[in-house]
């Protein structure tokens, strides 16, 4: 019952135009688009054709949605709605009486796109594996390679020896030769 009596003062009060002594005075009305609202200090901006204006609202001061009461710090949601305040003279300063808004609340804005992830920890240790792996092998294959083999020298049996192979794969095959010594198929 409250909020209907101060919802009918708050929509009467402008239109009669009367002020705390009873006095006619006349309700000035600003129009314009919700640019900001700061709750705190209690303040709306309407930017309309001729600029913004900042308006102080007060505890008495009406907000209405579409015709419902709303709370003040409410008109935050309404950010780009189209809204009217209604002021009266009081003093040499103007007091908010009301403060209409018609229209939908702001959508919000559209969540952005995850960003791409950094990798984790156990993918970089993966890849440093593989990586390395492929390295070594490509590495392994072109380096020479010791081998042990039996020579029966020009002079006699010579024994065991260590000497290093060169290796690569022609096609199907793999050829290893010994540097200085020419190809042989293994």
């Amino acid at each position: 019952m409250r909020k209907a009596i101060a919802l009918a003062l708050g929509m009467l009060l402008p239109v009669l135009g009367m002020a705390d002594a009873g006095v006619a005075q006349s309700a000035v009305s600003v129009q314009g688009v919700i640019q900001a609202v700061d709750c705190q200090s209690q303040t709306v901006v309407l930017s309309g054709g001729s600029g913004s204006n900042t308006l102080a609202a007060s505890g008495a001061t009406a907000v209405l949605v579409n015709s419902t009461s709303v709370p003040f710090c409410s008109l935050g949601q309404y950010v780009g709605a189209p809204a009217t305040a209604w002021l009266l003279p009081s003093g040499s300063e103007f007091q908010v009486t009301r403060i209409d808004v018609v229209g939908p609340a702001a959508q919000a804005p559209a969540a952005p796109a995850p960003a791409a992830s950094a990798p984790s920890t156990g993918a970089l240790i993966l890849g440093a594996l593989a990586i390395g792996a492929i390295g070594y092998i490509i590495g392994h294959s072109s380096a020479p390679q010791p081998v042990s083999e039996y020579d029966n020298g020009r002079w006699g049996p010579g024994g065991w020896r260590r000497t290093y192979q060169q290796c690569e794969t022609r096609g199907r095959h793999q050829v290893c030769w010994i540097p200085n010594e020419g190809s042989q198929h293994r």
